[in-house]
């Protein structure tokens, strides 16, 4: 959008990853106007047009319906950063991880994808330590679900082989330090979901966290074969539905004359909460 990210494989294209809207008309005999859908991944807003037009046309095959439970609103409040949560929680689920196990931390905590992971994870029963360096925000931090805050800052500067085991998993949306940080703070057993690289692509490490201590490490991606992202998604309607009131306060919603301001913010790291480009009147 503003040409410092060269990943829109082809031009003209109307940019912006998820869409969650009405259908107002289709050929395909699984949807017609007047249903609520939602479209994210298969490289919506890279290779075939995104969210930021006020009407987006889309292969079928890339919609599903707005689940059970959500109304477009909350499904467009979730979207990917909530998606991507769940996706990673599946894959601790899936490798023996409890909440009983320990403490789950998450980074960029008062991000979006951080947020969101608060809210579901704490509703999903786990324990929640919220890494940021925004700590005026520790209070919110609390009040979304999270059982402890710690200064990301002063952490991540140690450059000790292993750290004191603290964490059973964790949510990682920063890259860099953080998660050379956070591999080496990891218990027993360990696991690691990369889902970001707000500090860059690159980070330090060496093996002994894999070795010493058993650390898995694993890339979160919002995209996903059909069977779990209906799952999935009819999860974050049920079990893992967050407590929307609680996520409120975080949710900017602006225009579309607004995007790019948005996004100068974005870059420069002044924006945190989940922001949704607006179309029509508000909900």
């Amino acid at each position: 959008m503003l040409g410092r990210a060269k990943i829109v494989t082809a031009f003209p294209r109307v940019t912006g990853i998820e869409v969650v809207g009405d259908v107002l008309t289709s050929s395909d005999a699984r949807f017609a106007p007047g249903d609520s859908v939602l479209v994210h991944g298969f490289q919506t807003g890279i290779a075939f047009d995104g969210g930021f037009s006020e009407i987006v046309r889309v292969p079928a095959g890339h919609v599903q319906p707005v689940p059970d439970g959500l109304g477009v609103f909350h499904t467009a409040l979730l979207g990917v950063p909530g998606f991507t949560v769940a996706m990673a929680l599946e894959r601790f689920e899936q490798l023996g991880l409890k909440p009983d196990d320990g403490p789950v931390a998450v980074s960029g905590a008062t991000g979006a994808v951080g947020l969101m992971a608060i809210a579901i994870l704490s509703r999903a029963g786990w324990s929640v330590v919220a890494l940021t360096r925004r700590m005026a925000q520790s209070q919110v931090l609390r009040e979304l679900g999270a059982t402890e805050v710690l200064d990301i800052g002063q952490c991540a500067s140690s450059t000790r082989p292993l750290e004191k085991t603290r964490f059973a998993a964790a949510i990682d949306n920063v890259g860099g330090a953080v998660l050379s940080w956070l591999l080496r703070s990891m218990r027993d057993g360990g696991c690691v979901a990369s889902v970001g690289n707000a500090s860059g692509n690159a980070f330090d490490g060496s093996v002994l966290p894999f070795i010493v201590r058993r650390v898995q490490l694993f890339g979160v991606v919002a995209n996903a074969p059909w069977p779990q992202r209906l799952r999935l998604w009819q999860r974050l309607a049920s079990d893992l539905k967050p407590d929307f009131t609680t996520l409120m306060p975080h949710v900017h919603q602006i225009g579309l004359h607004d995007l790019l301001i948005h996004a100068e913010q974005q870059l420069r790291g002044e924006a945190g909460g989940r922001t949704m480009v607006r179309f029509g009147a508000e909900p």
